[in-house]
């Protein structure tokens, strides 16, 4: 994916996610996790722009991951650590709130829909959410737990926290949203799944097998393959990502060998060392 198309999409998806927060979200008083839902929790208590705690929040949380993750993971949440905050700003400031009044459901649907395509947007572009997206990662590689049970945890406890803000209707509301944003975030990424088997078969399978293990920190299987029109036998490299790495990982093999045959389809469990059991 070429830089203008990437950023092109992590532009959009952020306006997508900042209009849905503003328009639907903010106004029914929806309950959310992440960064998002940490700065509703915070404005209950201090009159504060969602926007300017949002930006606090993202800023500690991108500096936290720039501490255990590195350079290289950290910039691929700056754009949106930087942007989220600047359009969430720009649509607090126009009268958003009057679209669908009145009508909850219909406004949730819409903030699911629209959310998970900005994300979905975001991580397909090969770059990141930012946010609450960091501390499960910085526990996967520290810890072995799961980005998706950490996640959901932290979501959770986000989610208690606004209970006193949106009353039992903004909790049903919030799940329906938080639903929503997943199912279609996933969709987005790649087939719905959380979680893909990647096959790339190419002559510079060394070279590949380099750039994933020091730069993407991607673990892999070596397949004996004898290839179908020449007959020659070589290597193909069979790997199981998260959706949200597969970006990265196609985008890498291609820059090694722009004829790699790449092959991606969706896994429903995966068990063993780098998931279930610690590295």
């Amino acid at each position: 994916m070429k830089r203008f198309e990437m950023l092109f999409y992590i532009l959009a998806g952020n306006i997508l996610l900042a209009f849905a927060v503003c328009a639907f979200v903010v106004p029914n008083r929806f309950m959310l996790g992440g960064s998002t839902g940490i700065a509703l929790v915070v404005q209950s208590w201090v009159p504060v722009p969602i926007s300017v705690i949002t930006a606090v929040v993202n800023l500690s949380l991108f500096l936290l991951g720039y501490l255990f993750l590195g350079k290289k993971f950290a910039m691929t949440s700056l754009c949106s650590t930087i942007l989220y905050p600047l359009i969430l700003g720009v649509f607090e400031a126009l009268p958003t709130e009057s679209l669908f009044a009145g009508d909850k459901l219909l406004s949730a649907v819409f903030a699911g829909v629209l959310m998970g395509a900005g994300i979905g947007l975001v991580i397909r572009a090969g770059g990141s959410t930012g946010g609450m997206d960091i501390p499960p990662c910085i526990l996967q590689k520290q810890k072995g737990i799961p980005v998706g049970n950490s996640m959901m945890f932290f979501d959770m406890v986000i989610l208690a926290l606004q209970i006193l803000r949106g009353g039992w209707d903004g909790i049903l509301y919030g799940v329906v949203v938080i639903v929503l944003t997943s199912g279609v975030m996933n969709k987005t990424i790649l087939s719905g799944e959380r979680k893909v088997e990647l096959i790339i078969i190419s002559p510079s399978y060394k070279e590949i097998r380099k750039a994933v293990l020091e730069e993407l920190d991607g673990g892999m299987t070596f397949l004996k393959i004898e290839t179908g029109y020449q007959g020659e036998t070589q290597k193909a490299i069979l790997s199981v990502i998260y959706a949200k790495q597969y970006p990265a990982f196609r985008d890498k093999a291609l820059a090694i060998d722009p004829n790699a045959f790449i092959v991606a389809a969706p896994v429903m469990n995966v068990n063993g060392r780098g998931y279930t059991l610690a590295r």
